[in-house]
This record gives structure tokens, C-alpha cells and sequence, in this order.
């Protein structure tokens, strides 16, 4: 079971929870490989959380951001362009928002592996 459900992807998105059996399936099983992801590379996920870093929470928002961002691109689409008689419309899909694919960014690699904050220099001030 993962720490995100289908309701907080829908409330990530700001949509209804969805009553296709299809949608449901789809955004648990993408919850399940986002998760997946986040043990292979944090085997003792389970019991950081336990011991409360990273928070449930934490994790849940993580995980819900990841899917939303995968349901607002689906099909990896870089750009769409409809034509309709004579006009036409173009939408081009920013990468930062989704690239399409099922991924963690940087920023919340961070969120659940905090690194130590370490300094290459060490100031000392001098009175005197």
C-alpha cells in the first residue's frame, strides 16, 4: 500500500476523485511505480518514516505530486497542434511542469534524503 492515495492525486490536481474504474486503476498502479522508485533507492523508507523523517505526510505529498504531474501528460506529448477547417491551435506541454514520465525531481530526492549541510570553508572572525 502506498503512502498517497487516489484521492490526494485528485486533490493534487484539483479535480474530482474519478469514478472511471480505468482512471483509478491507472493512478494506483502509477502509485505504486512512483513508490517502487522511492524504495529502490530508499530501502528502509518504512521505518524512516517511522521514525519520522521523512514524515507519512511527506512522503504522500511526494508521491501525489509525481502522479499528478503524470496525469497531466499521459502520453509524453511535447506539443499537440488541432486544425479545424481553417484555424488551428497549438499546445506545447512545459517540461518543467511534466516531461510525461513517472519521475522524482531533484528537489524531492531532497525532501526525503535530506543532505548534510556541509561547508568547504570555515570562517572564523578575528577581533582584535
Amino acid at each position: 500500500m502506498t503512502y498517497a492515495s487516489v484521492d490526494d492525486v485528485a486533490a493534487e490536481l484539483g479535480r474530482p476523485v474519478p469514478t472511471d474504474p480505468n482512471v483509478i486503476a491507472q493512478w494506483e498502479r502509477w502509485l505504486t511505480r512512483i513508490e517502487n522508485q522511492i524504495l529502490d533507492r530508499i530501502p528502509d523508507l518504512h521505518a524512516r518514516v517511522l521514525a519520522g523523517s521523512p514524515t507519512a505526510e511527506l512522503v504522500a505529498d511526494v508521491e501525489a505530486t509525481a502522479v499528478a504531474r503524470k496525469a497531466l501528460n499521459p502520453e509524453c506529448l511535447r506539443s499537440t497542434t488541432r486544425a479545424i477547417d481553417d484555424g488551428s491551435v497549438t499546445k506545447t506541454v512545459d517540461q518543467t511542469r511534466s516531461s510525461g514520465e513517472l519521475e522524482l525531481t531533484d528537489g524531492e530526492w531532497d525532501l526525503l534524503l535530506p543532505r548534510p549541510v556541509r561547508g568547504a570553508f570555515t570562517i572564523r572572525p578575528e577581533w582584535g
